[in-house]
């Protein structure tokens, strides 16, 4: 006669161990997709690491803090070439401030040793020298401006050019903390990187730095000419 508990008992036991090799399997595919692998943040982590080794004078000392990964996109902001050329641009917006410090001592040397009658010839070399000073540094300074004015155009055709959008990889913030160069006191700084896909860097900043740049970027890709540019940064940076 057909034992129908008993077989019943035994389909539900095959189908227990199914079940439970079903689940076993699944839990070898998620560690195979994501545990078993390192992260973006491990894989940032270790880029971090590996590219700031060889700058500190205490590499040994070296403690990361954090590390954020986010997606980077093409842009004048993420674009090598862009923030080198912005870099320069802050040189010589600096340097402008330099000259135009200096047109004003010597203007002003020029007042105190201005010639008249009774003018010694020690007094009419100082006011020479002051206008050669003057007239020098007003040289320098319609110069520097006149590079501004290419380094302007230069920037702004490069945003031109660039896939504005575009995935490029990731962006980088890391802080860490580590000794000073006499070994006395850990300081704490901030980076930020930008990677590829496979997190190699393609260049690296302070986050000082590059929050100053990013300001001047602002400026220049919503400024029609350099004045208009140079007031700008004159507002936000100085």
């Amino acid at each position: 006669m057909f034992d129908y508990l008993r077989y019943v008992k035994i389909f539900l036991r095959k189908m227990k161990l199914k079940l439970s090799l079903i689940l076993v399997c699944g839990a070898v595919s998620i560690c195979a997709l994501s545990a078993c692998g390192p992260t973006k943040e491990e894989k940032a982590q270790k880029m971090a690491a590996d590219y700031l080794n060889g700058m500190l004078y205490h590499s040994d000392s070296y403690e990361p803090l954090q590390t954020k990964v986010d997606s980077s996109f093409a842009a004048l902001s993420s674009d090598k070439e862009a923030i080198e050329q912005t870099f320069n641009m802050l040189k010589l917006i600096n340097l402008t401030y330099e000259y135009a410090a200096k047109i004003e001592s010597a203007e002003e040397s020029m007042e105190i040793w201005y010639p008249d009658g009774y003018s010694s010839r020690h007094s009419k070399g100082q006011y020479r020298r002051a206008k050669e000073d003057r007239d020098n540094y007003q040289h320098l300074l319609d110069k520097t401006k006149d590079r501004i004015r290419k380094q302007f155009d230069k920037i702004k055709k490069r945003q031109s050019d660039l896939d504005e959008g575009a995935f490029d990889g990731w962006k980088v913030y890391h802080r860490y903390k580590s000794l000073n160069g006499s070994g006395t006191v850990s300081l704490s700084r901030e980076f930020i990187f930008f990677c590829d896909e496979q997190f190699n860097v393609t260049s690296a900043y302070l986050k000082d730095d590059y929050d100053i740049i990013v300001k001047i970027m602002t400026a220049i890709s919503t400024s029609e000419d350099t004045a208009e540019m140079i007031e700008k940064i004159r507002d936000e940076i100085y």
